[in-house]
């Protein structure tokens, strides 16, 4: 059932306070509110700053979840007499119908026989121990009464939290500390840094990180993270949260791990000398070696030279 924005039409007379709401539909008022941010709750109305809800909307999820219900019921083998057993169990009137159908009960099941007593042997009688086993093969096995399970799908899946500028890694730490999964993708790249040429790791996707969030009653509570130190909010496509299918996370996953570090320059590239002797001369990048020295081509005097200098020295040029 997806939630709806909160109504902008004029408010009838008639709504039902958050207690009352949640006190018909068995829940706790913190309950109410996280499945009204999961999107999966009734749509609120709001009167100055307290927030109130129709009627029609609280009917409309309980029909949807009785109807969810009855189609696991009927997708039994024995439909009828699960609901037999469901209303007996709440007292409802029985149907003409139901009336007939039999709820079956637990047999009663003999009581076995004492192993520590067992008759005296005799040459004609066998032995006690096949008395015992042909006891057990032949007595049959008691009646399972009928059980209302309920099969359900699985309910996790990997949400986007947008988080405040440069606090992607922060967020990151104190969800974990929380108890969340989170992953945010990140990539390798050359820095300019005091003047000399470091690799950093920085995200892929600046102010944005993925969560996995549960959205069944059991699963961990959403309320914290809006809350959570370098989170700006959950992002939305209208009122659900938006969710991410788990192919593209796992893409991603390997795209990290073989993804290249990328370089500030590559070879053709124009660059600059931004200081020494040579300071605003312009430059063809040739390569660099693995102390991070790079291979320039200059001209002097008309005459195209080779330089080795510290990648450090050098700026992008134009």
């Amino acid at each position: 059932m997806q939630n709806k924005d909160t109504r902008s039409t004029p408010i009838p007379a008639t709504t039902l306070s958050a207690p009352q709401v949640a006190d018909r539909m068995g829940l706790t008022t913190r309950q109410l509110q996280d499945l009204r941010l999961r999107g999966i709750g009734p749509p609120i109305v709001q009167r100055g700053l307290s927030i109130h809800y129709l009627p029609a909307d609280v009917q409309d999820i309980e029909r949807h979840e009785a109807a969810m219900l009855i189609e696991q019921v009927l997708a039994s083998d024995r439909p009828l007499t699960l609901l037999r057993a469901m209303a007996e169990h709440v007292g409802f009137k029985l149907s003409p119908i139901l009336q007939q159908v039999n709820v079956p009960t637990e047999s009663v099941v003999p009581d076995p026989i004492s192993v520590s007593t067992p008759p005296v042997p005799t040459e004609e009688a066998p032995p006690a121990t096949d008395s015992v086993s042909l006891v057990a093969e032949t007595e049959p096995a008691p009646a399972t009464p009928p059980a209302l399970t309920v099969i359900t799908s699985p309910s996790t899946a990997w949400y986007l939290v947008h988080t405040k500028p440069r606090q992607e890694e922060i967020a990151l730490i104190n969800l974990e500390r929380q108890g969340y999964e989170c992953y945010l993708p990140q990539m390798r790249i050359e820095r300019i840094r005091r003047r000399k040429a470091e690799v950093a790791t920085e995200p892929m996707f600046p102010r944005y990180l993925f969560i996995r969030l549960d959205s069944s009653d059991q699963g961990k509570s959403w309320s914290p993270i809006r809350s959570t130190l370098g989170v700006s909010q959950l992002v939305h496509f209208g009122a659900p949260a938006a969710k991410v299918d788990d192919t593209l996370v796992d893409l991603l996953r390997q795209r990290e791990r073989a993804l290249p570090t990328e370089a500030m320059f590559h070879s053709g590239d124009s660059v600059v000398i931004a200081d020494g002797p040579f300071a605003g001369i312009e430059a063809i990048y040739q390569t660099a070696d693995a102390e991070c020295r790079a291979f320039i081509l200059l001209e002097i005097l008309s005459k195209p030279v080779s330089m080795n200098i510290d990648a450090g020295r050098l700026r992008k040029a134009g």
